[in-house]
């Protein structure tokens, strides 16, 4: 099943914000890194490489429909931070905009009656679900340790749990 021209472009642009999402997340990797969590910079780790196996998964995508891929620019991502709540509200800040965009690129193939796109972004909305209500999670979790710092080390460290659960 072929792409148009229109929903090609539309997936490469995702494929770019895929890789956008990898940058933003390794660049709050870093301030966390160097704010000296461990748990939460393990987090965030996965979360980037989650990130570039999304724009892979978008890449064979539409490489499996014979359309073609173009990489585009992608800009340069702060490292500089508020502290820790402030890194997830950006990110759940940023995981909305990707939900967004998925859900448009979604519309658009249910218009053009693209089914095999529809199914694969499908997959990708009930993915933004998971990925929303995670950000939102360790947000809460943040936010009722507050200044208790026993609290937010226990936050750490259920953070460096993730990928073992």
């Amino acid at each position: 099943m072929k792409l148009s021209k229109k929903l090609e472009k539309a997936l490469n642009k995702q494929v770019a914000k895929e890789y956008e999402a990898a940058y933003v997340y390794n660049g709050m990797r870093i301030y966390l890194d160097d704010f000296g969590v461990p748990g939460a910079t393990h987090w965030m780790t996965l979360q980037t490489k989650e990130e570039i196996e999304h724009a892979e998964d978008f890449i064979q995508f539409i490489k499996s429909v014979d359309g073609q891929v173009e990489l585009a620019e992608i800009k340069a991502e702060t490292t500089e931070y508020d502290g820790l709540a402030s890194i997830w509200e950006a990110g759940l800040k940023h995981e909305k905009g990707i939900t967004k965009s998925i859900e448009e690129i979604l519309a658009l193939a249910i218009e053009e009656k693209n089914y095999a796109a529809e199914n694969f972004l499908r997959t990708y909305v009930d993915e933004q679900v998971e990925e929303e209500d995670n950000f939102r999670d360790v947000l809460e979790l943040i936010q009722l340790a507050g200044d208790d710092k026993a609290a937010m080390f226990q936050v750490d460290s259920r953070l460096g749990q993730r990928g073992q659960e």
